[in-house]
């Protein structure tokens, strides 16, 4: 298992459950007389519960972190300056798709170009550190990652970070932030407006 396979468990629940399987599996080995290893049988119970079934009851209340996994659309107001050092600004659609499980988030994100249709490169998180907002009732996703760049429109792949907060009304869910990055020859930056999720649909167009 990797590094932080955990972290996203709530520490005395997690010890819980594998107390719990453990108890189960001994008894059923014992009374089935069954040749296998115990620590197998729990290690793949916590697999299954980590990878399929942390976002379902009473699983779910396993972790401390919440189902933010989907399609989101809304816009990007971005910020850049030209070669000439012009401050430039705009709109533009733009998507995130977070896939998840229970022991890893990833977010890959492009925008659509002024045509309304065709995609921008895509970015996808390097990293991922979750917190609570100070009230307790939202959460931050913190995140660097790269982008691919792109040929068409004169920019190089680079490395850039996001600060996403995750609303959560009832059914809707919303993301709100900002992000900046390390382009050359000048940094960009900007924020999200009207992120909205629409969708379980983690296909995207690239």
């Amino acid at each position: 298992m990797e590094k932080d396979y955990f972290k996203y468990y709530k520490p005395s629940y997690l010890i819980v459950l594998i107390i719990a399987f453990f108890v189960v599996v001994y008894l059923a080995k014992e009374y089935w007389v069954l040749s296998v290893s115990i620590l197998s049988l729990v290690s793949f119970l916590i697999l299954i519960v980590t990878e399929y079934l942390w976002r379902y009851p009473p699983f779910k209340y396993l972790f401390w972190i919440d189902d933010f996994s989907g399609r989101y659309e809304g816009k990007i107001v971005y910020q850049y300056k030209d070669n000439k050092g012009n401050t430039k600004t705009g709109k533009l659609d733009h998507v995130k798709i977070i896939s998840q499980k229970g022991s890893k988030i990833s977010v890959s994100s492009f925008t659509k170009k002024t045509d309304g249709v065709s995609a921008s490169s895509l970015s996808v998180n390097k990293g991922m550190y979750v917190e609570k907002t100070d009230d307790d009732k939202h959460y931050n996703l913190i995140y660097n990652y790269l982008n691919d760049g792109s040929k068409d429109q004169g920019f190089p792949p680079h490395y850039g970070t996001e600060i996403i907060k995750f609303i959560k009304k009832g059914n809707t869910k919303i993301l709100s932030g900002g992000y900046y990055t390390d382009r050359t020859p000048f940094q960009t930056r900007g924020n999200f407006e009207d992120l909205k999720w629409v969708s379980n649909d983690l296909e995207h167009e690239f």
